[in-house]
Order: structure tokens, then sequence, then C-alpha cells
């Protein structure tokens, strides 16, 4: 089965975060607390997901669904970013089989939106969102409706940590 629009996504997150600190390479363990702090916090309303570092040959980084219902998100070494979390965790959040849809899209919306403001001292607000959301826009990709809560950044409050 094709995923239709993937790559017009991935040439939206370059248009969006390539040179912010969003792309910086970063240790495995620093993004796996990442993912952890947004999966364990007040709003993830996703399945349990676990992080594991992928096969040193790994080109790209993945998110599965399991048999539990649990998501295990494999991270290759080159792309351990924030900004692959979060697409790692909109898959997550939007179920298998979504692909790269317009209900991914809406994850992924959410997912930085919470992402980007984990740190009381750099809350980022919409700044990412909005830039992920113009460079959708402009490859023409429709964002869906969410079928889960909004997440507080995105309905205007403070995230509680």
């Amino acid at each position: 089965m094709r995923d239709c629009g993937r790559a017009e996504v991935y040439a939206a997150e370059a248009a969006a975060f390539d040179g912010t600190d969003l792309e910086l390479v970063r240790s495995f363990g620093e993004v796996s607390s990442a993912i952890a702090a947004v999966v364990e916090g007040p709003w993830w309303p996703g399945t349990p997901v676990r992080v594991v570092a992928a096969r040193r040959d790994a080109a790209s980084s993945s998110a599965r669904e399991r048999a539990d219902s649990s998501t295990v998100i494999r991270l290759a070494a080159d792309q351990t970013t924030i900004a692959t979390a979060a697409h790692e965790l909109a898959h997550a959040l939007a179920g298998p089989g979504a692909g790269h849809s317009p209900v991914f899209l809406a994850a992924y919306l959410d997912v930085v939106a919470v992402v980007t403001n984990l740190d009381s001292r750099d809350r980022r607000h919409r700044l990412h969102v909005d830039q992920l959301r113009d460079a959708l826009g402009a490859a023409g990709l429709a964002v869906g409706a969410r079928t889960w809560p909004p997440p507080p950044e995105a309905s205007g409050t403070a995230i509680a940590l």
C-alpha cells in the first residue's frame, strides 16, 4: 500500500524545521527523555510508547504498533532529533495505518505543540506549530480533524510539569 503524501510531509518538515534546534542531533537519552515527558505527561491520549535505538545500519527511524497496542519507536543514530521524536510520536497518536494522512498531520501539529513547550524556561508557544502548519499548506497537504483532546498549548493554556 502506498503512503500518500510521505514525500510532501518530508519536504514540509525540511521547510519548517531545517536550521532550527529541532533538527540538532542529540543524544539518544535526551531524545528518549523528551518522548517520555510527552507520553507520561498530563495530555498524552495515545497508546503506551517504548523507545529503543534502531540497528546501527538503520537509515531511518520508525514507529510500529505491537500486538499489545503499544507503540515501539526506533530512533536511528543520525535521527536523534526533537523533530524526529515529534514525527514518530505523531504516528503513535494517529494510529496504525494512518501513514502520513491528514489525521497524522493533526497529530503531528499537536505533538509539536507539546514537545516544544516542555521546558518552562524555553517555551516556543505556537512558533514551530505555525511553521509546520504553513509548510504543510504550502505543500498542498490538508490537516485532518483530531479525534483526541487538544493539547494544553493548543488550547491556549500553559502545560503544567
